[in-house]
Order: structure tokens, then C-alpha cells, then sequence
């Protein structure tokens, strides 16, 4: 783990540096608030540590600015003794726990470890999985009790990997993580401490716990490390209990192989009728009867055969298919020893190709439409029928299982969407556990909504803990589950990829599949490049993958076509090539792509290349479209969302509720105490509003204290609860007390206008008059 230590007291600093480089964290320390904010802008840490009194900018100031800037880093701070004041504006400002002078290591250490430990996901003190024990309090790690000799590297990296099971570490974030500006490794270093780590893991019963993602990096290889010691699993286990949960998450690797393994089986009609028009070719070479269509012809399937023999380990073949084309493609007659050449080509190639042995595989079909796949486990027939009712009208379907070993059956083969559990009534609640727990490290996750029958506290924080995404007290209404589930599985499908891949070889789609649905990316595959922009349009991806030779119309022209659609402009597309020559590259890039991948498609390097062009482009559409302070859609993009509502709304006959709420004094709080207080309210009022509206409204910040919520298609019944819910929000944010940075405490006011579609206004502008006319009244 990395820390930020900002310490001006040389003294106090080496005797921080001392204790916490004891407990194996990579320490930094920076003299002054100033060096302090720098570093922090630069470099991500685990955690921040500084004192309050600090030269150039103190250490109030710095929190403030940092969560002003939207860096959520844990702060701890340290005070004087008699600094009350202090330590409440430092926690007004955003400091997660403070530390009084003189300070008591012990508790340093122990406020640090909790620290650390927040996040998304609540984690013990001590991290377990299986028989692996590692306890921070005392930085030991034991296996099967045994005491294992680490280094303190070998023991952070262990750290890192347990705190976070189902994230990749690439070389470059270990060195992030685990070392220090004045202590770079090399990359090799790294390496060298995984190859030690995984050693002294392997000799004390941990086997290949630590998994190479090819291309990618490092992680937890949460198959071998739950299924040891009959399924133990993460904190909250019985070690003498086993578990008779079956694995149900097969690593991706395994899912790759079994799919390809199939598409061999499935695809092997193809792969023989573009042998076979190179044999006719190969025929006619030989007799002196070649013409030009059948010439033709047999370089295009060379060319389909070099692009997907490697993916299924046949390198030579895609060496030899490439060497084919590459004859068959140069102009003019062919000479008599290339004749030869690709005669002996093409039988080389059809001998390899019969020694393939082919492994039968059921296999799903890729790029069908795929609705929402929901999974309700309860013995409740009841609900389960209520459930379908309200999902009817809708593309999802529920199906219901009532017991736990059927449960564990279905998922064996079937990966859901989103997963409903009565942790209680289903089964042994130990045993539903270890179910959920599977379903939340299955790649990618599948979202669980538990079921329960008590409200106690630690029913909560064992449900969290085991990677229930939501939980529902019974007696439960269907209404309940339906609004639960239907707001984890929007917000779980927000973060799923959508990448449509056009390529008119139907086995490069099929394979492509494989590669990228394990990984939480959902494919739609095309080999009709004439449907082109019918299916853009209907599937709205995220990433746009093109061939970049087709018939009828290339992977150049579909490209260039969508760089002249405003909407699709900023669509990130990679491209596929079995080309490899400098003219095609150039081609790709001057049309608008923006990435290109050479043919046999490697798997790890194409996943690296769309999360590298995905990273990029969530990071421009973020720029472009939120508003930096406040998180929130700014004026251009929640104006397009409200245009957007207006229009579904006409169409299907509904009002829209439009709310403007405006901080009254925003400008005089920034002249009398500063913008960084200003920036304090609307950061506060900003998270206040993402809290209150969870249910699909349209969020926005216009500037000048200015926001706005959309709500669409209510009844009377609702059109009172959003009313209800705005005046809760109004009390709440009358209610908040701010302290700026000289110490003063002060509150903001608001005014607000609630205007609505149709009979207050047809469109954005005419209801924003309204509204603004009725601001200037209050």
C-alpha cells in the first residue's frame, strides 16, 4: 500500500516513516502543503496522511482542495491537542479521522489499517481466503497455520492481490502501489517478486494461486484459491464446515478453450469449402486453366483461412495461408515456380488441416439478441409469478428455482444477469453464503439481491461482505424485488461494454465472442455490412470493431461513414487486419480509426487495446459531458437528456415534471469566504441530489448554483411521492452547516421552480422561462 506522508517536523516525520515503512507500506513524505498537493495531483495513493499546521498551504486547505478536485484518497490528519476547532473544520472539509498530538503509534498503525480497509466493499481486518491468512496488525501470514517468511515486498504485493481479488495488476500499478518515487524499480523487479511469492505460496500448499492474465498482468486466481480445503472461503467461514458448493466460475481461459474447441467442431463445413476452392485452384494451376475469378476467389479464402487458423493454435496454417494470398494478390501472370510454390502451399495447408482433431462442443450462438436473463431463488411460488407479471410488458424474464441444489445445477451452465436469493429459506444460510460469495467473484460478477428475514446489523455486514448487492427485508412485496432489482441491474448494465463487431467471416465473430463476454463485455456480431447503420443504431455501442476487407462495402467506408455522423464521431473503432503492410495501417488511421489489430487475433492484446481506447474515451465523454465539480451532466448533455425525455414523453402521451433549484447567495459566498467554500456547497448539494434521485432521473448542473431534475411518465400517485422526496431534499440541504477555510460556519439558501410539460411549457427553453420567472417571484 502507498502513502502520502506531509510532515514539515523532520523529527516527527522520520519517526512516522520509521513506523509505517515497519508495517511494509511504500512511503513518501512531502515538506509542505504545496509539495503535498502536487504529489497527490500526480500519483494515486491508498491513503494520505497529514498534519494540519503545514508551510504554504495548511493542511485543512489541502483537504479541501483535494476533494474539490474529486480525489476520494483517504485523508487522516493530525492535530493538536487542543485544535477542537481544527479538527472539526478538517472533517467538514472532507478528512476521513484525525490523530491528536503526541501521537501513539499503536493507534496510528491500527487508524491506518482501517482506513485502508473502506471502499466499495467492507473488508475485515484480517484478510482470509481458504486456508491463506494474512493479519496486518502484526504483518504475519500464515498458511494452514504455518508461519510463512515473506519479505516485506513479497508481503504487500499478497496485500494488494487479497484486498483486492478480482481486479488485474498490470507491472506498471504494482510499482504504483508498492514503491516509492526514490525507489523505482525495474518492471523485471516485479516479476522477480511474483516468481518468489508464488515459490514460497506453492511450497506451503498455495498452488498457482497468483495468475498470469497474458498481456495484461497479475491477480488472485479466485478458482484455485476457493476451491482449496473444500471450498473455504473469504472471512466469515467455518473452517470445519465444508462446503459442498460446485465451482461454478471456471476461470476465463477455461471458458475460452472449451468455446473455441467447439467453433472448430461447428465451423468445420466452412473451413473445408475454402479448402476446397483452393484445391480447385491448386487443380487448374496445374492443367493451365486458372482464370481470373477462380485466382480471385482463391486469395480471398486464403486470406479468411490467415486470419483465423492462429486463433486456434494453428500458426503454421496461418503462415502458410498468408504465403498463399501473397502469390496469388501479385499482378500480372504467374511464374512457373510460383505455380510450383503455391501447389505445394495448398496441399501442405490441406494436410495440416485434416490432422486437426476436432473436439465436439456444445456451443451458444454469438451476436443473437440477448434479453436480461433473471434468476429468482425462494420457495415462494407466489412471487415468483408476480414477479413474471411485472416483467411481462418488458424484454425481461424471470425464471424460478426453489432449492438450492437445483440453483447450483442451473448455474453450472448458466451465467445470469442478476440473481434475487432468500438467503434464509432456501437452504443452510452457511451454504447460501458461499453461493452469493461465488456469484460476486464469478468473471464477470453477477449482482445478487439477498432476501432475509431479520434487520440486524450484522445480517447487513455479513451479506455485504459476501457481495450482495442489495438486500430487502421479508415479508416483500414483488413491487419491492421488481424496483430493487430493476435499479441494480441498470446500474450493473451502465458499466457493461456494448461492442459491435462487423466482419463478414461468421468464425472470426464467433471466436471474437469468447474473448470478450468473460471479461462483462456483451457482443453484437454482424457479417452483413449492408445493415451497417440499421444495427448501430439499434445496439448503441461502446466500441465499434471493423474488417477492414468485406464485399460490398470495406471496413474503411463504414468507418469513414460514421466519422461523418455527428453522433458517432467520438465512437472509439479498432480495426481488424490480416494486412500487415505499412499502406493498410496508414489507410485505417486516415479514415478515423483509432486503433488496429493484426489477424490472427490475439486475445490478450485485443482486450488490452479496447480497454486502453475505452479508458480514453470514457475520459472524453466525461469532459465533454459532465460538469467537473459537481459529477453531475452539464448544461449541453442534461439538455439533451431533457429533450430526449420531452419527445419520448409526447410520444407516448405523458407529462414532464422539470425542477430548477438555485443556491441564492452562491456569489456572495464565493466574495465574503471564497471559492473554495462555494465549491464545498455545491460538491455537498451535488451528492445530496445523487442520493435522493436513484430512480432514472435526469440530473444537471448549469452553473451559477443552478440545478435541475427531469422526471418522466408519472401518475398522480407519483407526481405526490416526487414531491414528497423534493421537499425532504429542501429540508436537507437547508439544514447543511458549511465552515470555511477562516473557521466560519455559514449556511447556503435555495430558491426553487417546479414547472411542467405540457401545460407550463412544449420545450426546454419555454418551461426554463417559466421557471425562472417564478425564481424571480420568490
Amino acid at each position: 500500500m502507498r502513502i502520502l506522508l506531509i510532515e514539515d517536523d523532520e523529527v516527527l516525520a522520520s519517526v512516522l516513516l520509521q513506523s509505517l515503512t515497519q508495517q511494509h507500506y511504500a512511503v513518501e513524505i512531502a515538506r509542505d502543503g504545496q509539495i503535498g498537493w502536487e504529489y497527490a495531483q500526480g500519483t494515486n495513493y491508498d491513503l494520505i496522511l497529514t498534519d494540519v499546521g503545514l508551510p504554504k498551504l495548511d493542511g485543512i486547505t489541502l483537504c479541501q482542495r483535494l476533494r474539490s478536485s474529486g480525489c476520494s484518497t483517504p485523508i487522516l490528519l493530525i492535530t493538536a491537542k487542543d485544535e477542537t476547532s481544527d479538527r472539526i473544520r478538517g472533517l467538514d472539509a472532507g478528512a476521513d479521522d484525525y490523530l491528536i498530538k503526541p501521537l501513539n503509534l499503536g493507534e496510528l498503525q491500527a487508524r491506518v489499517r482501517a482506513l485502508l480497509r473502506r471502499g466499495d466493499t467492507p473488508r475485515p481486518p484480517v484478510l482470509e481466503v481458504g486456508a491463506l491468512r494474512l493479519d496486518p496488525s502484526i504483518c504475519e501470514v500464515t498458511y494452514d497455520n504455518q508461519v510463512l517468511d515473506l519479505t516485506p515486498k513479497e508481503y504487500s504485493l499478497l496485500e494488494l492481490l487479497l484486498r483486492n481479488p478480482l481486479r488485474v495488476f498490470s507491472r506498471g500499478d504494482i510499482i504504483e502501489h508498492l514503491w516509492t518515487f526514490d525507489d523505482p524499480p525495474q518492471e523485471e523487479t516485479v516479476k522477480s517478486h511474483i516468481k518468489w511469492l508464488r515459490h514460497k505460496l506453492k511450497v506451503a500448499g498455495a498452488v498457482d494461486w497468483i495468475e498470469n492474465v497474458y498481456g495484461l498482468g497479475y491477480r488472485l486466481n479466485s478458482q484455485k484459491a476457493t476451491s482449496s480445503r473444500n471450498s473455504e472461503k473469504i472471512t466469515q467461514r467455518n473452517p470445519d464446515q465444508n462446503s459442498s458448493i460446485p465451482d461454478i466460475s471456471p476461470s476465463v481461459e477455461q471458458q475460452f478453450n472449451q468455446a473455441m474447441s467447439g467453433l472448430w467442431s461447428q465451423y468445420q463445413g466452412l473451413m473445408t469449402q475454402r479448402m476446397e476452392v483452393l484445391q480447385q485452384a491448386a487443380t487448374e494451376l496445374s492443367s493451365g486453366t486458372l482464370t481470373i475469378g477462380l485466382r480471385e476467389s482463391a486469395g480471398r479464402e486464403a486470406h479468411k483461412l490467415a486470419g483465423v487458423l492462429g486463433m486456434f493454435e494453428q500458426e503454421a496454417g496461418t503462415q502458410i495461408a498468408r504465403e498463399i494470398e501473397q502469390i496469388l494478390d501479385k499482378d500480372g501472370e504467374l511464374l512457373p515456380a510460383q505455380k510450383h510454390q503455391i501447389i505445394s502451399l495448398i496441399q501442405e495447408l490441406g494436410n495440416l488441416l485434416n490432422q486437426t482433431k476436432v473436439v465436439n462442443q456444445t456451443v451458444t450462438s454469438i451476436g443473437e439478441e440477448i434479453s436480461p436473463k433473471l434468476l429468482l431463488i425462494d420457495p415462494d411460488l407466489q412471487l415468483g409469478s408476480q414477479l413474471q407479471q411485472l416483467a411481462y410488458s418488458t424484454e425481461m424474464r424471470w425464471q424460478q428455482i426453489t432449492t438450492l441444489e437445483g440453483a447450483k445445477n442451473f448455474l453450472q451452465t448458466t451465467s445470469p444477469d442478476l440473481v434475487v436469493l432468500n438467503v434464509d429459506e432456501i437452504g443452510q444460510r452457511e451454504e447460501t453464503l458461499a453461493l452469493m460469495l461465488d456469484l460476486a467473484t464469478h468473471t464477470p460478477a453477477v449482482p445478487v439481491l439477498a432476501l432475509a428475514v431479520s434487520d440486524r446489523l450484522v445480517d447487513r455486514v455479513t451479506l455485504a461482505q459476501s457481495g450482495a448487492r442489495g438486500f430487502l427485508v421479508k415479508p416483500v412485496t414483488a413491487s419491492q424485488v421488481w424496483e430493487t432489482a430493476s435499479q441494480i441491474l441498470q446500474f450493473t448494465r451502465s458499466l457493461t461494454v456494448n461492442v459491435l463487431v462487423v466482419d463478414d467471416d461468421p468464425l472470426i465473430l464467433a471466436a471474437l465472442g469468447p474473448m470478450l463476454e468473460p471479461w462483462g463485455m456483451r457482443m453484437t456480431g454482424l457479417d452483413d455490412p449492408l445493415r451497417f447503420w440499421e444495427v448501430l443504431q439499434s445496439t448503441a455501442p461502446d466500441l465499434l470493431i471493423l474488417d477492414v476487407e468485406m464485399p460490398q462495402i470495406s471496413g474503411i467506408e463504414l468507418c469513414q461513414a460514421v466519422r461523418t455522423d455527428p453522433q458517432w464521431q467520438e465512437l472509439p473503432i479498432v480495426f481488424l487486419t490480416a494486412r500487415r503492410e505499412m499502406e493498410t495501417v496508414q489507410q485505417v488511421f486516415a479514415a478515423g480509426g483509432d486503433d488496429y489489430v493484426v489477424k490472427p487475433v490475439v486475445g490478450a492484446e485485443l482486450l488490452a487495446r479496447i480497454a486502453h481506447r475505452l479508458e480514453r474515451s470514457r475520459l472524453l465523454q466525461s469532459l465533454s459531458t459532465k460538469d467537473p465539480l459537481t459529477g453531475l451532466a452539464n448544461q449541453l448533455q442534461s439538455s439533451r437528456d431533457l429533450q430526449h425525455l420531452i419527445a419520448q414523453a409526447e410520444k407516448n402521451q405523458q407529462s414532464v415534471c422539470l425542477t430548477i433549484l438555485n443556491i441564492s447567495d452562491l456569489r456572495q459566498i464565493n466574495i465574503q469566504y471564497g471559492h473554495e467554500a462555494g465549491n464545498q456547497v455545491l460538491q455537498r448539494w451535488s451528492r445530496l441530489f445523487q442520493s435522493a434521485f436513484r430512480g432514472g432521473e435526469i440530473l444537471g448542473y448549469w452553473g451559477n448554483g443552478e440545478f435541475v431534475v427531469g422526471v418522466s411518465g408519472f401518475t398522480e400517485t407519483e407526481r405526490l411521492v416526487v414531491q414528497h422526496r423534493l421537499s425532504d431534499i429542501l429540508t436537507k440541504l437547508r439544514q447543511q452547516v458549511f465552515t470555511a477555510p477562516n473557521g466560519d460556519r455559514f449556511q447556503a439558501t435555495c430558491n426553487f421552480a417546479v414547472v411542467e410539460y405540457p401545460s407550463d411549457g412544449l420545450n426546454i427553453q419555454s418551461l426554463y422561462q417559466v421557471a425562472n420567472s417564478m425564481l424571480k417571484q420568490n
